[in-house]
């Protein structure tokens, strides 16, 4: 199944190619480097990492995207939008509303990755090397993420030299999100517990002509779509997805209520799409190791690309 076609059953109506003033290149500097960790440091990092190790929850290989592909299909298959009498306001549950989303993103995956910041103001990259670095949301603790999925801690104040290049790339990304874009869902509170001790990272992402489909590690799925700007947000933990409007108002509603009570067209289309894009992911075998092949450069591909691309 090719990503990104041209028909990709999009909700809304494909934008036209906007053209997108493109970043200069970044230079990497060798200033700043930090000295090197004394055994006192290496031994704290070490500590952290292993506390983080075993507290790290049991979790699914696939991120829960099974469990979120049989939630959202099942609510399709009961057809929402057909319903003499929907009554959305059964459906809504405050309660719900997503503990992390992301609300700003930068698409430079034909150079370095996809820089991406979190509701909490952390910021993350995916680089095209399949490895992932942090800032956790204090702004001076980095996570680094091998592609063997080995971590290790550090501070932005102090970190090994080789990781110098992927700091400097995510500063940069850091520096260009919160200078030029605005953060989406900005009036949603995020809910309230102490299931974020562990950071969630961006675990894979594909772009269509229509959207930007991102899933993180902790399950939540989040689809941007291009032309009006309105967002969804579906938890498999929760059961329940968020939908952000043109007018970003936001309004969570519980999976199970939405296939009882039915839903509004435009909503309804949405969980539509999002069914077909997560089917997506499950059926390609580099969802599983490395961002989806739409985020290539490849001639196989006709997934628009643009460097950077910024949106909110």
């Amino acid at each position: 199944m090719r990503l990104g076609s041209v028909e990709d059953g999009s909700p809304v109506k494909s934008m036209q190619k906007d053209g997108v003033k493109k970043v200069e290149n970044v230079t990497t500097s060798k200033g700043g480097v930090a000295p090197s960790i004394t055994n006192a440091q290496q031994a704290a990092v070490t500590q952290q990492a292993t506390a983080a190790q075993q507290s790290k929850p049991d979790e699914p290989s696939d991120c829960y995207l099974k469990d979120l592909y049989s939630q959202v299909t099942s609510v399709v298959a009961s057809k929402p939008d057909e319903r003499e009498n929907i009554n959305e306001e059964e459906c809504e549950d405050p309660a719900a509303v997503p503990m992390i989303w992301v609300s700003k993103w930068v698409d430079y995956s034909d150079k370095y990755g996809l820089g991406y910041q979190l509701c909490d103001e952390s910021i993350g990259v995916l680089f095209n090397d399949f490895t992932k670095l942090l800032l956790l949301a204090d702004g001076e603790n980095i996570h680094y993420i091998e592609r063997s999925s080995a971590e290790h801690y550090h501070q932005l104040k102090n970190y090994p030299a080789a990781l110098n290049k992927k700091v400097t790339l995510l500063r940069y990304f850091r520096n260009y999100m919160n200078e030029h874009l605005v953060k989406a869902a900005a009036s949603m509170c995020p809910r309230e517990g102490d299931e974020l001790a562990r950071i969630p990272s961006l675990r894979t992402y594909f772009r269509t002509r229509s959207a930007i489909i991102l899933h993180l590690t902790n399950g939540t799925l989040q689809i941007n779509f291009f032309e009006d700007h309105t967002k969804i947000i579906l938890c498999p933990l929760m059961g329940a997805v968020t939908y952000i409007d043109e007018k970003r108002n936001f309004r969570t509603y519980r999976l199970a209520s939405l296939e009882k009570y039915g839903c509004r067209p435009d909503l309804a289309n949405r969980l539509r799409y999002a069914r077909n894009m997560i089917q997506k992911f499950l059926v390609t075998k580099s969802s599983t190791t490395k961002p989806s092949s739409a985020s290539s450069s490849s001639s196989t591909t006709s997934t628009t690309q643009h460097a950077p691309t910024p949106t909110a």
